[in-house]
Parts: structure tokens; sequence; C-alpha cells
């Protein structure tokens, strides 16, 4: 596992997973040295997405698979209308990731799970927003608890060309 993030590593690595701190657009990886890999709600943050793409692309082997999960851009909308301009922008979404991800993978397949939420909680809603801001919760506007919440993720199947 490579993850940006050293405590996310540490996480893994307290487990037993084999996990390392990396960056996916600059992988310190062999060409063709994995039959898949997998991005999980992790493409959306990257500042080159088709850099990361290109290099999950690069440690794949000749019909290899890449598994990628992100969501819709409507995915927790109620939750995002509370938090305003704390929303972040969507590089990387269902609507787009077919596109996206065929910019360097063959035959993208887009698998759908979607649902509903409720969220009961004061301090869920607060901790949402906050992780959007970044660091600290911006003023919401009023709202009323349950809040009932669209989930919307899709995932991503691409195979290497």
């Amino acid at each position: 596992m490579v993850d940006i993030s050293p405590r996310m590593v540490e996480l893994a690595r307290a487990r037993g997973v084999d996990a390392h701190v990396g960056d996916v657009q600059h992988l310190a990886l062999a060409d063709e040295e994995f039959d898949c890999a997998v991005a999980a709600w992790m493409l959306f943050h990257l500042p080159d997405i088709d850099a990361g793409l290109a290099e999950l692309a690069r440690v794949l082997q000749p019909g290899g698979r890449l598994v990628a999960s992100t969501n819709s851009a409507e995915h927790l909308e109620e939750l995002r209308d509370i938090a305003g301009t704390a929303a972040w922008k969507r590089v990387f979404t269902r609507e787009n990731g077919v596109e996206v991800v065929g910019r360097h993978f063959d035959d993208v397949e887009r698998r759908d799970a979607d649902g509903w939420v409720t969220i009961d909680d004061d301090e869920v809603v607060r901790g949402f927003i906050a992780s959007l801001d970044g660091e600290t919760c911006p003023a919401v506007p009023p709202y009323s608890l349950p809040i009932r919440s669209r989930r919307a993720s899709s995932v991503f199947v691409g195979t290497k060309r």
C-alpha cells in the first residue's frame, strides 16, 4: 500500500499491511509490477490527476486493472448545501470518471452504489463541514435534524492498454 499520509501508513502497518509513504504522482515502483491497483476516494485530491493515472498505468502489467472509487457531484448534496462555500472543487466524479480514467485505461466500467444516510447528530454535521473546509468549521446556516442525505458513489474499473 502507498499513501501520502504518514499516519495512514502507520495505521496500515499496525494491521500487518506492507505500507509505504509515497505520492501516486511519482511512485517509487518498477514498471509493470502489479496486476491490480486500487485508488479509493483519493484521485480527486491530486493536483495533477493525469500524472497519478499515468503512474498507476505504468506500474500495472498489460491487461492489469485499476479500481478507482469516487463520489457523484450529488453525493451528500443536502450536507453540502449546509456547507456552502466550504465544499471543494470536484475534479474526479461519477459524472466524468469514465472520461478521466479512459484517458489512461481501456474498457472503463462504472458501477454505482447509491442509498441514503440519516444524520441526527450536530457533531457529525460540524465534522463533515470542517472536513470540507480543511481546518476549521465555518459558520453554518440553521438546519434541522435529522438530515436525510443521498449517498452516491461509483467504482470504475479500467484495463491497462
